[in-house]
């Protein structure tokens, strides 16, 4: 079966053409939405509350830039021959370049729908089951759902992260979770 994949966009700008992976900015796109929902839910707190909070914020909203840059965006340079284009600079550290959309990759419509479903999933457990078990479950699923298989890099990026958060939010910040 042929996976279905998100459209990728082209915008000829004089003699240079950008092209922009569509389903590359699902992700960023989700974590600039989740911190302008944050924003304007904080916005009417007093400056000092804001004091931790604020640089974190700002500093995911920069990441999420960059990785929608970084990934979903590239340049083909004045005559378009391959040695002038320009490429994101995801394929400089990934061995495998030639792996297009095409190819049948990991990033499917299938697979974000996915990930959609798995974040809904996430949002409704995390008050039941607590924020560490449902974040450690939640990371694990995403990690495998796109391609990692080790269960020790599983376990490890998922309790890590979820851990390294709780301690700074829970026990650094004093911010419940």
């Amino acid at each position: 079966m042929t996976g279905i994949t998100p459209p990728v966009v082209t915008v000829a700008a004089g003699s240079r053409t950008v092209e922009i992976d569509t389903g590359e900015l699902l992700f960023p796109g989700l974590v600039l939405a989740f911190c302008l929902f944050y924003y304007w839910n904080t916005r009417a707190l007093p400056e000092l509350s804001m004091l931790y909070a604020g640089p974190l914020l700002y500093a995911t909203i920069a990441l999420a830039l960059v990785t929608a840059a970084v990934q979903a965006v590239s340049v083909d340079g004045g005559d378009g021959s391959s040695d002038e284009r320009v490429e994101s600079a995801a394929a400089a550290f990934d061995p495998d370049t030639d792996a297009g959309p095409d190819d049948g990759g990991i990033f499917t419509v299938r697979s974000a729908a996915l990930l959609v479903a798995l974040t809904a999933g996430y949002v409704l457990a995390l008050e039941p089951i607590g924020f560490l078990t449902a974040t450690v479950a939640f990371l694990a699923a995403a990690l495998y759902l796109f391609g990692e298989r080790n269960p020790l890099a599983l376990a490890g990026y998922s309790l890590g992260f979820a851990v390294g958060i709780w301690l700074v939010f829970v026990q650094w910040l004093m911010i419940p979770l």
